[in-house]
């Protein structure tokens, strides 16, 4: 009992910075995120939704760990305002499990959104063009547990043996930052995902997307933001030459279903021969439409950009995971807040890769992640300040 007093007088209701999670989710916007979302405790609780904010997180750092582990990992250091830290009984497994129940995702999806934006000033050339933004849109799919409630939200796809989640992520090219971020059920195909992220789109843009995205009504819709678009088509599109440009490369129309549904689009051929010496064309339609204010070797060499959302994902799904590890959450709501989790975390690392550029100078790109996942691995123990 003396042990659990001490704890109680040292409670996590206290003002805590979490290291660089506490620099990018400092305490009071997580405060804030729990408020709006409406999971403040009604009760003082061992495990209060804040700390629970930063377990999500931290929850990825020691991934495959037990929950207890990571607490310990995560508390050790701790300092309290009001007496100490030494009499806390750190809560069972189950304990825990039940507190991520409680909390739910929408708070970590609420502290994504706080973060999802671009992070480099304009200047940077890995990140800019002739003053647009260069942003990239695309998708990947996540391993979730077999379980019953899994089984419900998330489908199961043809051949597989475990459900699978879809991401679609639209990043900042250069730094890579996250834009926006939307997941659901394999079922729910990519554009349908793109749909959710439309609002992140703005004027000054340039937004990069390979072959499954284009469709009449997607490019429409995401031209209408004020972005400009340049997009790769696959072959099963017919894109007569309206007019043939001296640079070789032609204004053509993006036909929808209706006979009026149609759009001006500049089209952009060329093909890339690999170290194998194998050639893939490629075909490419954007707005920018005059070849004066955007050469077709600058625009193929811009799509070129698109490689590092691979980088993104590499990053997400190994760096900061078990290569071809599952998902621990057996209920759809636990998946739900350890993917918008893996986001924060995500972002919380892009940032110390952001102040580097600026502060700096440097290529973001030439910064490499797993050294900084690695430095916030070592230090996410000591790196607490009361």
């Amino acid at each position: 009992m003396a042990d659990q007093d001490a704890a109680t007088e040292g409670r996590l209701t206290d003002d805590v910075a979490i290291g660089l999670l506490a620099t990018t989710f400092p305490d009071e916007t997580v405060r804030a995120a729990i408020e709006a979302t409406g999971k403040r405790e009604q009760r003082n609780r061992a495990l209060p939704a804040r700390l629970m904010v930063y377990l999500s997180m931290a929850l990825w750092l020691d991934f495959g760990k037990g929950y207890v582990r990571v607490l310990r990992n995560l508390l050790r250091g701790l300092r309290w305002a009001r007496g100490g830290w030494d009499g806390y009984v750190v809560p069972t497994d189950g304990a825990i499990s039940r507190a991520r129940d409680r909390l739910g995702s929408a708070p970590l999806r609420a502290l994504f959104e706080v973060t999802a934006k671009p992070t480099i000033p304009a200047g940077h050339d890995e990140v800019f063009w002739r003053d647009l933004r260069k942003v990239v849109v695309d998708g990947t799919v996540f391993d979730v547990p077999a379980s019953t409630d899994n089984a419900s939200a998330f489908d199961t796809p043809a051949g597989g043996v475990l459900p699978q989640a879809r991401l679609v992520a639209m990043a900042e090219c250069g730094s890579m930052a996250l834009i926006g971020a939307a997941f659901d059920s394999i079922e729910v195909g990519e554009r349908a995902l793109f749909e959710r992220l439309l609002g992140k789109l703005t004027p000054g843009m340039l937004l990069l997307a390979d072959r499954g995205f284009p469709s009449y009504d997607l490019y429409t819709a995401s031209a209408a933001t004020g972005a400009h678009l340049l997009w790769r088509v696959s072959d099963s599109f017919t894109l007569p030459v309206k007019k043939r440009l001296e640079d070789g490369t032609y204004l053509s129309e993006l036909r929808g279903k209706r006979t009026r549904e149609r759009v001006t689009v500049r089209v952009i051929e060329y093909s890339v021969t690999d170290d194998d010496g194998v050639s893939e064309v490629f075909a490419l339609i954007t707005t920018l439409l005059d070849p004066e204010q955007a050469p077709a070797l600058e625009l193929a060499r811009i799509y070129a950009d698109r490689w590092h959302v691979e980088i993104l994902f590499r990053l997400v799904k190994v760096d900061l995971r078990t290569p071809g590890g599952v998902l621990r959450s057996h209920t759809a709501e636990g998946v739900r807040q350890e993917l918008w989790a893996l986001l924060c975390l995500y972002q919380a690392l892009r940032s110390l890769i952001t102040r580097a550029v600026v502060i700096a100078g440097v290529d973001p790109t030439r910064i490499s992640f797993p050294p900084v996942l690695d430095a916030v691995n070592d230090s996410v123990a000591t790196a607490f300040s009361p």
